[in-house]
């Protein structure tokens, strides 16, 4: 009887123990995880800068020129390329991801790139929509004002106005107008426009490049081996 009491006495210790509050100094004790901090905001402002910096010297070399038509091809070049980076932030905040995971796992090619832009579609909206459009919106208005500057020498001040107005006119109804256009068309076929997105970017992808050589390979297979039943029947 004294064995099952002291028994029952132990136990009653244990459960006081148990149920008893933490301190403070026990709390301390305990190692927390670390918080990963949060650089993606220092990291795509210095990007930004050195982006901008490029593209900026690249436009004033072209700027420069005597030659308008260059300076003309740069500034459809900075609204076409604005066009096509709003495109592709926008399909990767409407694109599901379930097709892409399905995709890479049967390794398809660019299967695996695709479902890291989805997978990151926030950080790639924000690349593709804030940062070059914005730096391709504020250089494609200083290769409008050079247009401008140019054409406009030997003019009276109302032809410089009228100039002036309409090429401001002219480029934001083409950057405003083409933004429209590729939104709908990025938002009703999302999965095919970032499948051709993952497959350019996946060329400087070793690993896809290996992915692209089996399955060429595969198919050549497959297409010998179906020419010998044919010629077989």
């Amino acid at each position: 009887m004294e064995k099952q009491e002291d028994g029952h006495s132990s136990i009653g210790i244990n459960k006081d123990e148990e149920t008893r509050p933490i301190s403070q100094d026990e709390k301390k004790q305990k190692k927390q995880p670390k918080k990963k901090r949060n650089l993606w905001s220092v990291k795509i402002t210095v990007v930004s800068l050195f982006i901008s910096a490029f593209i900026s010297f690249l436009s004033e070399l072209t700027a420069s020129s005597e030659h308008i038509i260059v300076t003309i091809m740069l500034l459809f070049f900075l609204i076409l390329c604005s066009i096509l980076f709003d495109g592709i932030g926008v399909a990767s905040t409407s694109c599901d991801i379930t097709p892409f995971v399905s995709m890479a796992s049967r390794k398809v090619y660019g299967a695996k790139t695709a479902l890291w832009l989805v997978k990151n579609n926030e950080k790639v909206s924000n690349v593709c929509n804030d940062v070059i459009g914005d730096i391709f919106g504020i250089i494609s208005g200083a290769c409008s004002a050079a247009i401008v500057v140019k054409l406009v020498v030997g003019m009276d001040q109302k032809w410089q106005q009228w100039v002036t107005i309409g090429i401001s006119a002219l480029v934001s109804a083409l950057t405003i107008g083409g933004k429209a256009f590729l939104k709908n068309i990025a938002i009703s076929n999302s999965k095919e426009f970032i499948m051709f997105v993952a497959r350019i970017i996946a060329i400087f992808n070793p690993e896809e490049r290996r992915r692209r050589k089996h399955q060429k390979e595969k198919q050549k297979k497959f297409e010998e081996e179906k020419e010998k039943q044919n010629v077989e029947d």
